[in-house]
């Protein structure tokens, strides 16, 4: 197969999942899932191109969990800064 075709196919899937997209944590389980059921199946390149591949993942959806957390806590200092000045 192609980058091509694979490209294509992960065009395909991400139209599939649009309705019902499932968490970056059900992915990365299920990434850490078929990596510890594949792990003397795979080359030890391919195994470590798919750890990489989580690592980016792992890496997004922590800065993503940072940024709510950071928005969070801005919203509540600016609430309570407002309760403060009433």
């Amino acid at each position: 197969m192609t980058q091509d075709e694979i490209l294509r196919m992960f065009r395909e899937q991400a139209e599939e999942v649009q309705a019902a997209l499932p968490t970056l944590n059900a992915i990365m389980m299920e990434l850490a899932d078929l990596l510890a059921s594949s792990r003397g199946r795979l080359s030890k390149e391919n195994f470590g191109v798919l750890v990489r591949l989580g690592g980016v993942l792992y890496k997004n959806g922590l800065s993503q969990f940072q940024a709510r957390s950071d928005v969070a806590a801005i919203m509540k200092h600016s609430v309570e800064n407002r309760q403060r000045t009433k």
